[in-house]
């Protein structure tokens, strides 16, 4: 009777998994009523706890896999318990998070490098001229939620960022606990829009290009850091793009950069990584911000 009622519920979820995958309309029914209202209840539920719940919750997770795993030998419903909180996790994380990235991004050309160069040289001389003044990690995360349209939530810094330097990552979204996350040891500059971003997710966008593109139309309707904050991550983005296209036309643009810009982007990484020769880049890629705005016809994709 129990193996019956597992090979069912395995069944549901494997309809359910295609159903996503194939019927847009079921993935946005879904979407807004189940994945979109489940993730802001888990975000009410953990905003006020002034930590990260995913963080003590993922190692008690494993934890509780090495244990069971110990313990298999002498008992055998443990690997069993262990299997199956693994599976409720996989469920659930298929039902709040599933219907967002349900659609794969399109594959879009790469902007020229005309349209690129276009770009790097205009958001320059934006922040040339501004203060590049930004505020410490933890009024950024504090003023974030307003900029983003959604006050009220929370955008918590990491208790234990080294998870988030391994992963390469500055920033996450906790489907399962509707947490936004930002490690507070991450460049200054750059914290106001990666909080932004997180909370983009939290309204239903999984797709990281989309995410971005949302994020900086808040950022710059708010202005002052957080629009400075765009424009940087943005110019991160098509530096990076350009050099792959054309570096005498990286190498023009990045001369144009004064001295108090040269030093914040040298500070926000922005060439520390080697230019990424992987063309043509997606909406799902973080750097389709570049292509947004190097080429309005993306609007339409994205």
């Amino acid at each position: 009777m129990k193996r019956y009622a597992r090979f069912c519920i395995l069944a549901i979820f494997a309809a359910y998994l295609v159903a996503l995958r194939f019927c847009a309309e079921f993935a946005g029914c879904m979407l807004a009523r189940v994945s979109v209202p489940g993730m802001a209840l888990l975000h009410r539920l953990t905003a006020p706890i002034p930590f990260p719940v995913a963080e003590p919750l993922a190692l008690a997770l494993a934890v509780g896999l090495v244990v069971g795993a110990a313990r298999a030998p002498s008992r055998r419903r443990a690997p069993r318990a262990c299997l199956n909180a693994l599976l409720a996790l996989v469920a659930a994380f298929a039902v709040l998070w599933g219907p967002a990235i349900a659609i794969p991004a399109g594959q879009l050309p790469a902007p020229g490098a005309d349209a690129l160069a276009g770009l790097c040289e205009a958001l320059i001389d934006e922040l040339n001229a501004a203060p590049l003044s930004f505020p410490g990690p933890a009024d950024a995360l504090a003023r974030a939620p307003d900029v983003a349209g959604l006050p009220g939530c929370a955008v918590k810094a990491a208790r234990y960022p080294e998870w988030m330097a391994l992963a390469g990552a500055w920033g996450a979204f906790v489907p399962l606990t509707g947490e936004a996350l930002a490690d507070p040891d991450a460049p200054p500059p750059l914290v106001p829009f990666t909080a932004v971003h997180e909370l983009m997710h939290l309204t239903g966008i999984a797709n990281e290009g989309a995410a971005n593109i949302a994020a900086w139309e808040k950022c710059m309707a708010a202005g002052g850091p957080f629009a400075d904050s765009a424009r940087l991550w943005a110019l991160r983005y098509a530096m990076g793009l350009l050099r792959s296209e054309s570096p005498a036309s990286w190498q023009s643009a990045r001369n144009k950069m004064e001295g108090a810009l040269l030093r914040t982007f040298l500070c926000c990484g922005g060439e520390a990584e080697a230019p990424s020769p992987r063309l043509p880049i997606t909406c799902g890629d973080y750097a389709a911000l570049a292509g947004y705005l190097a080429d309005e016809s993306w609007g339409r994709f994205c």
